[in-house]
């Protein structure tokens, strides 16, 4: 559940970075400035899952290909999709 209230407070914070970021070049053309602000809105979604995951679990381990070790595997996987893997967690 720590993993989520931190990603919920990284989501915020770089939510409002995307809006100051859109708002900031809307004067100048308001192209560019949803062009900026559209891809950045959407990256802070994968950006603020990374920061979480790394603030909760530290720097997930390189996944050499060892047999018998599934935790390394399963670390990386959820640093590679987005936070559904919480919920699906959460359901086991």
């Amino acid at each position: 559940m720590r993993v989520v209230v931190i990603y919920l407070l990284f989501l915020i914070v770089g939510q409002a970075f995307s809006v100051g970021l859109g708002l900031s070049i809307d004067p100048y053309s308001k192209t560019a400035a949803i062009a900026v602000f559209i891809p950045t809105y959407y990256a802070m979604y994968w950006v603020a899952w990374r920061l979480a995951l790394y603030m909760v679990e530290g720097a997930p381990k390189a996944v050499t290909g060892t047999t018998g070790s599934s935790d390394g595997g399963a670390k990386a996987a959820a640093w590679l999709f987005a936070p559904a893997v919480v919920a699906i967690e959460i359901c086991d």
